[in-house]
């Protein structure tokens, strides 16, 4: 395996990415295209989660693609819209454009989102032939399409209960108008696969369920999960994911709610949906 940090786009567009490319398997004596999975890790827009960066990188390697995760723009240097999506559309444009050479199969890019990150992945699903992207990226909008969309947990609107304050939403949406997600679905949104849990503390089931709802109204593909229990930012809902006892020291019980065996299913499920939407099995074989 091979990780590189790449620098894209110049300007406010500029975005870092951290690139895991599998190394080719030699027993196979083909070099195999591979699918990419896009990840954008939550934070709530201060910081990237490590825990939905490099340890979901790992699990989409071990299926076989190559993975990139996106350090986008934060409310450190507000307003994250509409640049966070410039900078998205310049990294899918990038690798659209390396898929030869970078061995890729340009028919299998999925964007996966957690939290904040959802949201941003969410918004790019609406957005991504739009006019005001594709002319600020001077790319065709083919160039800026993903073919399935992964959201776990997302924030979806800004009216939906996260951010809870007035300066957050500001320091996130500025004056930038199209920032509720659910509200943006089009026929033209991806495949999309979502999942999110009844006791989220943090950003409320409504998002989710807001979102599944308008993409069946626009007649897209969607599977979707909401689990009865679990805290905000599971992850892969394992243990080691989760808080350990010494993360707290005034709780030492705090992270055994990060541990859900039910939830944790989510990943197969997702590389189920897939296996049936992409033909998986035949992509590999048919090399």
């Amino acid at each position: 395996m091979k990780v590189s940090k790449r620098t894209l786009g110049a300007g406010e567009d500029r975005v870092t990415v951290t690139y895991y490319q599998p190394d080719p398997i030699a027993d196979l004596h083909v070099i195999q295209k591979r699918p990419l999975a896009i990840i954008l890790p939550g934070g709530g827009f201060t910081f990237y989660s490590q825990r939905e960066s490099e340890i979901i990188a790992l699990n989409y390697l071990a299926q076989g693609f190559a993975a990139v995760v996106v350090d986008y723009r934060l409310a450190d240097q507000p307003p994250v819209l509409p640049t966070a999506l410039y900078q998205l559309g310049t990294v899918v444009a990038y690798f659209r454009a390396q898929a030869v050479a970078d061995h890729l199969s340009p028919d299998h890019f999925i964007l996966a989102g957690f939290s904040a990150g959802g949201y941003l992945a969410a918004l790019y699903a609406d957005h991504w032939s739009a006019p005001f992207l594709t002319q600020a990226l001077g790319v065709a909008s083919d160039q800026l399409k993903v073919n399935a969309l992964a959201l776990a947990y997302p924030v979806i609107g800004l009216r939906l209960g996260w951010p809870s304050t007035a300066p957050e939403r500001e320091a996130i949406a500025g004056e930038w108008p199209y920032h509720e997600a659910d509200q943006l679905v089009t026929a033209a949104n991806p495949p999309t696969f979502i999942w999110a849990t009844q006791t989220d503390e943090l950003v409320p089931v409504t998002n989710a369920q807001h979102y599944i709802q308008a993409l069946r109204a626009a007649g897209v593909s969607v599977q979707s999960t909401i689990y009865a229990t679990g805290p905000h930012g599971l992850s892969l809902a394992r243990a080691f994911t989760a808080f350990p006892k010494s993360y707290d020291a005034a709780d030492a019980t705090f992270g055994a709610a990060f541990v859900q065996p039910t939830v944790a299913h989510w990943f197969a499920d997702e590389l189920d949906w897939l296996d049936q939407i992409w033909n998986l099995t035949a992509f590999w074989r048919n090399q």
